[in-house]
């Protein structure tokens, strides 16, 4: 089952067959740098990896990234639930997209989060989506900033965190973002 699809890239639930990769991506420091700090031992990556298996109840959540052009597993992306004080907070969701170190910098985070902010609002019917970044991670900042997040607020401490938001697109589109919410021409929705 293929939940959505960009130019470049396929979004599906997990399969034991992305177990590896996945795994691969838990024990790589860079990867884990700005996500956690540091990388899991391959014992704690796979215990991750089940609960990615998980079965779908709905489809707010992390699904495997899928690269058309070889059919390899790269990642992880998706709209998960806002959770604030053990409460989901209604209406919102949350930016993820987490990709092997080999995908970096191709404009395939951008194209994946451009997918499922579409995805939040208009097939999810989110007000809002929210994504935070730990401090220093100036690739994953530029990719919200290309898609119309705005810094709320920074959180200070041992890791610093930036906070951002998005409104849904009716009621915050300016037209320089316009474009990277619209699907490509001729690409559905």
């Amino acid at each position: 089952m293929t939940l959505l699809e960009t130019e470049r890239l396929l979004f599906r639930p997990h399969e034991p067959a992305d177990r590896d990769a996945y795994c691969a991506m838990e024990q790589d420091p860079e990867v884990r740098r700005y996500v956690g700090g540091a990388p899991r031992t391959r014992e704690a990556a796979e215990a991750k990896f089940q609960g990615a298996l998980q079965p779908l109840s709905h489809r707010l959540r992390l699904w495997a990234t899928i690269l058309k052009a070889n059919g390899a597993y790269i990642g992880r992306c998706g709209v998960y639930p806002h959770v604030e004080v053990d409460s989901i907070i209604p209406g919102e969701g949350v930016l993820a997209f987490y990709l092997a170190r080999p995908y970096w910098g191709q404009g395939l985070a951008t194209e994946a989060g451009a997918a499922f902010v579409r995805f939040g609002f208009n097939e999810l019917g989110l007000h809002k989506i929210v994504a935070t970044v730990q401090e220093g991670n100036r690739a994953s900042i530029r990719v919200l900033e290309k898609l119309g997040f705005h810094l709320v607020r920074v959180e200070p401490g041992f890791r610093t965190f930036h906070h951002f938001a998005l409104p849904r697109p009716d009621l915050s589109v300016t037209p320089n973002h316009a474009s990277l919410l619209s699907p490509p021409s001729g690409q559905e929705q």
